[in-house]
């Protein structure tokens, strides 16, 4: 009778986490660099933007509308708190646009011309990250030289931009895949060697070898309204609360892949965590997993998670998947 009480427990668990349905949404119906989906936003209207492998696109009015140039590889797409719209292009550099219509470009927020990510913190400043060296050329003639610039991190306070790199700071390296701000304000990089934590202007990094950190490379990261901050390296993930790190990995939990591309944290603070095999969905407890397999994602590569009201968009390398509770 217990083991039956056990199951009909777990069963019921699992089913309070996964109720919910998917639907999938696609920019062009057949196979197109348009459905590779970088990053997702939303605009004070609530109308969803997306940056693929071929431009910027908003879906309004059951339609995905062309918002500036196309042919162009975005990488990273922002929105600020006064509605201002931020892209980074992998091989172009930054631009804003700040009317819906027209892009500026933000010559001085990447020195090496190829972004990874913006973002802002608690204050509203925006943050560049930007690629360590190298760039791609988008006409097809092989890598930029960019002789001796090197990447990092920029910061706009709204007066200049201020770049943070490794030989000034402790900064893992100059090319920063990801950033985060949590609860105390602190902002967090993800690089190729390690995390690093700005605090008060005093710079920390976190690695293999000073931390339980599973591995150096920092695809992803994200924090929670309890304070804690989710690292998604190449090799696992890390939950670290204050100075206590929690290791997950798929040999101890039910994350579905060690090889973690993105995370987000929903309204009801539970974790999904984007991989190259599905997302993994963790509330605290409980795991369950979606994928192709299980016909819920239009494509198991999840490299982008953006929660919104009651509704979780993953952009894939062939579309958008949205769960909604």
């Amino acid at each position: 009778m217990k083991r039956i009480l056990s199951l009909l427990f777990l069963l019921s668990s699992m089913y309070a986490l996964s109720a919910g349905h998917w639907t999938n949404r696609r920019i062009e119906a057949n196979q197109s660099p348009k459905n590779d989906i970088h990053s997702i936003c939303f605009d004070k209207k609530g109308d969803l933007w997306v940056g693929t492998w071929y431009g910027i696109y908003k879906y309004e009015n059951s339609k995905w509308l062309e918002k500036g140039n196309e042919n162009i590889y975005v990488e990273t797409l922002f929105i600020d708190n006064r509605d201002t719209k931020w892209a980074g292009l992998w091989g172009g550099g930054v631009y804003k646009c700040e009317d819906n219509q027209n892009w500026v470009n933000v010559k001085e927020a990447s020195p090496t011309n190829s972004v990874n990510v913006i973002s802002a913190d608690r204050k509203g400043h925006i943050w560049v990250g930007d690629w360590g060296g190298g760039a791609v050329n988008l006409e097809g003639k092989g890598e930029i030289n960019v002789n001796n610039k090197t990447g990092g991190a920029a910061l706009y306070n709204g007066e200049k931009w201020i770049t943070y790199k490794a030989d000034k700071v402790k900064l893992g390296d100059n090319s920063v895949l990801s950033m985060t701000t949590d609860t105390k304000g602190r902002m967090w990089f993800g690089t190729y060697h390690g995390v690093s934590v700005l605090e008060n202007n005093q710079w920390t990094l976190y690695n293999k070898q000073n931390s339980l950190l599973p591995d150096n490379d920092i695809y992803s990261l994200t924090s929670d309204s309890k304070g804690n901050v989710w690292i998604g390296t190449c090799d696992g993930l890390a939950k670290v609360t204050d100075s206590k790190w929690t290791i997950y990995k798929k040999e101890n939990c039910g994350l579905v892949s060690n090889l973690i591309l993105s995370l987000a944290t929903d309204a009801k603070g539970n974790v999904w965590i984007g991989t190259n095999k599905g997302v993994s969905l963790f509330n605290g407890s409980k795991w369950i997993t979606y994928n192709v397999d299980n016909g819920s994602l239009i494509d198991d590569r999840v490299q982008t998670i953006t929660a919104n009201k009651n509704k979780v968009y993953l952009g894939t390398s062939k579309g958008v998947s949205v769960f909604e509770e």
